[in-house]
């Protein structure tokens, strides 16, 4: 399969509510295509980064949103996620590396983001990719679950041109 990486777009906001509103993360939260489409539509207004990754015959496969404004000098990952069925393919190995060589040409130090506790798929791909479990915020996001912090130094990459 190949994939394509590219910033986001206004276009791209039905289809990534509709990949999360069809996840069952998401779905845990509560999360719907109108409730993310509002927030989506909130993120773009604001001018939260993006990436989408896009697969010629699937269509959009995954994304990322993130800004470098949220911890000081640090970036933040706000979401990112890959179709349901989706993983496995490189596809959020391919967003992380996009965001971390952006934020490091824009001299963001570190990066950080939030991991549900019970994801341990994620948890290890996380830690897979040189992120380390720094804290927890219990009852942060809903009440019951808690939120694992994930951080990486992003000083020592070597930024790469297309």
């Amino acid at each position: 399969m190949s994939i394509i990486f590219r910033k986001w777009r206004a276009s791209d906001i039905s289809a990534i509510a509709a990949l999360m509103a069809s996840h069952p993360l998401w779905q845990h939260y509560g999360v719907t295509i109108s409730s993310a489409t509002t927030r989506l539509n909130a993120l773009f207004t604001a001018h939260e980064w993006g990436i989408v990754a896009q697969a010629q015959e699937e269509g959009l496969v995954g994304f990322v949103l993130y800004n470098a404004h949220t911890f000081g000098d640090s970036g933040y990952i706000r979401l990112i996620g890959a179709a349901p069925g989706m993983t496995g393919h490189g596809i959020g190995e391919g967003l992380l590396h996009e965001v971390e060589q952006d934020l490091s040409s824009r001299h963001v130090k570190r990066l950080v983001l939030l991991c549900t506790d019970w994801n341990h798929g994620a948890r290890r791909f996380y830690e897979r990719h040189g992120f380390t479990e720094v804290g927890a915020l219990p009852n942060w996001v809903q009440a019951g679950t808690t939120e694992v912090i994930y951080a990486k130094h992003l000083e020592s990459l070597e930024i790469t041109s297309d």
